[in-house]
């Protein structure tokens, strides 16, 4: 039976229907932690059955920038934290309002990149393959995630690019920064920290991608871009709906599912993301 999760609005709801979604939301306005962690819990279920049945074929990206990173099996049986979202990265939908903001990188000449938070590796592994001239450097505070994402380097042959550490700090920043360096930031609101030029001040002639976390703290979309506002051209970017139509690995599952795949369990207001390109950045 499928959860009503993503039930449709439509104003034709027969009367058991509407009885039903007056209670759904009396339960999510009464208890909004279980009703959440019972809707994640269920959206763990669902995703993962439908991406063994996907991974039979191919687990590997399947459209998308980073199309044919390949991934480590042992990613189907790893601990929720670090499975989260395996989906839509096999899909090739994950965040895909990054997707152009991804193509233009790919044509300028880095020579380092930054991933902060780079859980199993989707980015630090999918830029080093978009970008084979530059070093990328991992990091996160995650002993297992690291373990994983040096083993999806080795997978994809590009070890030898791919340096994974621990927490990164500003000292970090202050070292590998510079007017050739990107930094892909995902760091569950650790970005208020640590994005500080006047901390790092090699981070003004960095280019950035950055997900905003407001919920952590609401000053974090307006704060962190205020920094750079001054140095950096500075376009956000918001999560937008995906059509599951436009996945041909969908195709065979229910409509719910379908929806319930390109979803990425993100039940709150939209992501948001802070694409910050150095005014004085030439990249040759």
């Amino acid at each position: 039976m499928d959860y009503p999760a993503l039930a449709s609005k439509s104003k034709l709801v027969p009367p058991m229907a509407s009885s039903f979604h007056k209670l759904k939301r009396l339960l999510e306005n009464s208890f909004p932690e279980s009703c959440e962690a019972l809707r994640e819990r269920w959206y763990e279920h669902v995703s993962h059955q439908m991406l063994k049945t996907i991974a039979a074929r191919r687990l590997a990206v399947q459209s998308g920038p980073f199309e044919g990173m390949r991934y480590l099996p042992e990613l189907l049986t790893s601990k929720k934290a670090i499975r989260y979202a395996l989906l839509p990265k096999i899909l090739g939908c994950y965040e895909s309002q990054l997707h152009d903001v991804l193509r233009q990188v790919s044509g300028r000449n880095y020579h380092k990149v930054v991933n902060i938070g780079c859980a199993e590796g989707y980015y630090a592994v999918g830029l080093s393959l978009l970008l084979p001239d530059a070093c990328v450097f991992a990091f996160d505070i995650d002993q297992d995630a690291r373990f994983l994402c040096q083993g999806m380097a080795r997978l994809n042959a590009v070890q030898d690019r791919v340096v994974v550490g621990g927490e990164c700090t500003t000292e970090h920043l202050q070292v590998l920064g510079g007017s050739r360096t990107l930094v892909v930031c995902d760091c569950e609101g650790c970005e208020l920290g640590l994005l500080q030029p006047d901390l790092a001040p090699s981070l003004s002639a960095c280019d950035f991608i950055v997900e905003l976390h407001d919920y952590v703290d609401p000053s974090i979309s307006k704060l962190v871009p205020s920094r750079f506002a001054q140095t950096h051209e500075v376009t956000t970017l918001v999560e937008t709906d995906r059509d599951p139509s436009a996945f041909p690995n969908l195709k065979g599952f229910s409509s719910y599912k379908q929806r319930l795949a390109v979803r990425e369990c993100r039940w709150g207001a939209p992501g948001v993301w802070s694409f910050m390109t150095a005014m004085k950045n030439v990249h040759v």
